[in-house]
């Protein structure tokens, strides 16, 4: 990441005018433990280091170490717009123009989760700018599977069920990228879709019901496979360990539980939610979906489209 110039400029001010170099390390150790100034600068223990120059080494580390965006986030809890440190809030200046020049770089500033991620107008990657690998976060997944895989494939002709499932692939990655979400895996007959930024949860079930919505006006408007798709959908969120690696992600305990819920406890063309999703989706949503327990007693939520008022 290409950090310019001018915001390196603003963030050397905000650090040598707000804080003594004390402040200064403590800030910094947050993201390099053991960090010594007087060991990157050369400078022996018993000179004191002026602020300005501090500053600069500290940046200077910083950027090279390519912890600049977390370095910002550390800014703002230290400052009067976050929790401040020893239970003092520091009044950080410039920090404006920081947050500004990031802007412009192409991150916007997620407050639910306290992240920068990158501007979707502008560009769109796996892990939305920010996410680092092996590194903890909460994630919604959400699930989608077509039914009937193997049957489908025997009964039709293979040119033409590729073109049907890139339809259905077109529909997915539509319903899930304009809430700012990634399809994170697609295997031909299914995939997976991850979201973080703001209500992750509402995003997730959100996407969800447009994709039965969108599948439903296919089927029966466009599609050339006289059965239509038929398919199955979950969203369940959790902890993530993040990572690139398709293998290893299908490991993960949050991922493996979204595929059992879509895969067990997901009936045909329905969308089933875990309880923690449901906890956390705006009235409005929540009132869609139909409660049920499985034989464990465990309780999940069904949405299906529903064409009349009776149904």
């Amino acid at each position: 990441m290409r950090i310019p110039n001018n915001i390196i400029s603003y963030c050397v001010k905000a650090l040598s005018q707000s804080m003594d170099n004390r402040t200064m390390i403590l800030l910094v150790r947050r993201l390099l433990p053991g960090y010594n100034l007087h060991e990157r600068t050369g400078i022996p223990s018993s000179v004191a280091i002026p602020n300005q120059n501090a500053a600069r080494q500290i940046m200077s580390d910083i950027v090279k170490t390519n912890m600049f965006l977390d370095f910002v986030l550390l800014l703002i809890d230290f400052s009067d717009q976050g929790r401040g440190i020893a239970g003092r809030k520091i009044s950080i200046p410039y920090l404006r123009q920081i947050l500004n020049g990031i802007y412009q770089m192409g991150y916007i500033f997620d407050v639910s989760n306290k992240i920068f991620v990158e501007n979707p107008n502008e560009r769109k990657t796996r892990n939305w700018g920010t996410l680092k690998t092996g590194q903890e976060y909460t994630l919604a997944f959400l699930r989608v599977d077509i039914v009937g895989n193997t049957k489908m494939v025997r009964k039709h002709n293979a040119a033409e069920l590729e073109k049907v499932y890139l339809s259905m692939r077109d529909i997915l990655v539509n319903s899930v990228e304009k809430r700012n979400g990634r399809v994170w895996h697609w295997d031909g007959d299914g995939g997976l879709a991850a979201f973080i930024f703001g209500n992750m949860n509402e995003s997730a079930v959100l996407s969800g019901m447009e994709l039965l919505h969108e599948l439903f006006l296919y089927n029966n408007l466009e599609c050339p496979i006289e059965d239509g798709l038929n398919v199955r959908i979950a969203v369940h969120s959790g902890p993530f360990e993040y990572t690139s690696n398709n293998e290893i992600m299908q490991n993960s305990d949050t991922v493996k539980r979204v595929a059992e819920l879509e895969h067990k406890h997901t009936s045909v063309n329905c969308l089933t939610i875990s309880e923690p999703v449901k906890m956390m989706l705006e009235t409005l949503t929540s009132k869609q979906f139909r409660e049920f327990k499985t034989t464990n007693k465990r309780s999940y939520f069904e949405y299906r489209v529903r064409l009349g008022c009776n149904e």
